[in-house]
């Protein structure tokens, strides 16, 4: 029995790193999703049981579709495992424009469980340990491949349209009384969950914005969801909100990526080469204090391995970087909304709280690789605005307007040479509840692919749910 409850234990923490992994469909590091947070309130069901309303009302203020599951759920985190079953759709059309008219969908369906291994054991050795496993089921259509034929795809969760393994990785952190914070994690993991990303980029279709801003991955060798790579990454975090970040990677092969792999090739032989990435940034009234919250930051990506030049593949380099920055700032502070309803999203308060707060927040990131000959776009730069909370009464409702601009190489040898593509969105999020989300949304590319086909119109619709 002893033996069969520690294999459990084992699986359920891969499917913690499985919410890691995710972050481009709204999750995080810290064993929760960031727009439907899941990180131990199964005990909602518990206090539930307590309280005035009726069995649909306690239903649909959860936080999950399918609520405690019998009490399963409740028990499994009293013991530190957290399952999470998730769902996220995109559809798109263009109504005109791209290279012929059509409507594709795709989906990603998560299936995960984390543990905290102190927790569960009560071993002071493990006091701080968890582990983590991530899967991933992509399928479904591309406007973009079948139909539009731009560079920056319109649906972000299209790639990779199998069942993968996305990460498993053992993590440490440990916060002093201070507020200093230091984290690291090792295993299969991804550059992309940890560097050049913010909850902000989750919030648009666009893959040119969503997750990462999508110029690193048209510069140099950057692994992302959900894809995970051999690695390892620290981050320290000071009380003045300043921190940094360093970590290094494996370059996977093509072979190593391919879909009937479902993630599992482990080989170190068949990598390419070595992926590092340097961060250092400064996190601003991230905390409850109700002041205009803001993030500053750039880091570094370097790359060796042997990339074969633009304007001669007989030509190779063995080293490639990029350079990026990246903004965010409150420039209306409304304060924060009535939050007493019971269908809300419920963050932690100290970390989150930020969030909550209602205004506009004007965003922008730029990334640029020196070396025109090794990238497919040199340049590229997104930037954008949302509203929090744009009606006081839907305190987790959000309207978003983004902007992406890529450039490609003057040393292409192929029709987009030295011209570029630009993607405007503006979408409106709508959260029915803590568990279910819908937003309408609506691209226009311009130049699309470089000018090989004619500008157009994308409509759209992204919606998920946390079951």
């Amino acid at each position: 029995m002893k033996v069969f409850k520690y294999l459990c234990v084992m699986s359920l923490l891969c499917a913690v790193q499985f919410l890691n992994a995710v972050h481009r469909e709204f999750f995080v590091e810290d064993i929760f999703i960031e727009e439907i947070p899941v990180s131990h309130i199964g005990s909602y069901y518990d206090d539930a049981q307590s309280v005035e309303g009726g069995e649909f009302e306690n239903w649909f203020n959860g936080p999950y579709a399918f609520g405690n599951a019998f009490g399963i759920r409740s028990q499994l985190e009293k013991y530190g495992i957290v399952p999470v079953i998730t769902y996220l759709g995109n559809f798109a059309a263009n109504p005109y424009g791209g290279d012929r008219q059509g409507a594709a969908i795709s989906s990603s369906v998560n299936l995960g469980y984390g543990v905290d291994l102190y927790k569960l054991t009560n071993l002071e050795a493990l006091k701080g340990w968890s582990f983590v496993n991530t899967w991933v089921w992509r399928f479904g259509n591309s406007l973009t491949r079948d139909y539009f034929k731009n560079t920056f795809s319109l649906q972000q969760n299209y790639g990779s349209q199998t069942l993968r393994m996305q990460s498993m990785y053992l993590t440490y952190s440990h916060s002093s009384e201070d507020g200093a914070s230091f984290m690291f994690k090792f295993g299969r993991i991804a550059a992309g969950d940890n560097f050049m990303t913010k909850p902000i980029y989750w919030l648009y279709m666009s893959n040119s914005i969503d997750g990462n801003p999508v110029g690193v991955y048209n510069q140099v060798k950057f692994s992302a969801y959900p894809s995970a790579v051999w690695g390892a990454m620290g981050q320290v975090n000071l009380p003045s909100g300043l921190y940094f970040k360093a970590g290094v990677y494996q370059i996977n092969s093509d072979a190593q990526e391919r879909n009937s792999r479902h993630g599992l090739d482990f080989s170190f032989t068949n990598g390419l080469g070595v992926n590092a990435n340097f961060e250092i940034g400064w996190d601003i009234n991230h905390d409850s204090s109700g002041r205009s919250p803001g993030n500053v930051s750039m880091g570094f990506v370097a790359d060796w391995y042997s990339v074969e030049h633009l304007s001669n593949p007989l030509r190779h380099s063995h080293f490639n970087q990029s350079l990026y920055f990246q903004a965010d700032y409150m420039v209306l502070n409304l304060g924060f909304p009535d939050r007493s309803k019971g269908n809300v999203i419920k963050r932690d308060l100290h970390k989150d709280a930020y969030r909550d707060l209602r205004g506009v927040v004007l965003w922008g990131a730029l990334q640029y690789d020196p070396s025109e000959d090794l990238a497919y776009m040199p340049l590229f730069i997104t930037a954008g605005a949302f509203f929090n909370a744009p009606f006081e009464s839907r305190p987790d409702d959000v309207l978003c307007l983004g902007v992406s601009y890529g450039k490609f190489s003057e040393k292409l040898r192929t029709p987009e040479r030295n011209s570029y593509e630009l993607v405007i969105e503006l979408n409106y999020k709508v959260q029915v509840n803590r568990f279910l989300f819908v937003q309408p949304d609506m691209q226009y590319v311009v130049h699309t692919a470089g000018g090989q086909y004619p500008s157009g119109m994308v409509l759209g619709l992204q919606f998920g749910a946390s079951f």
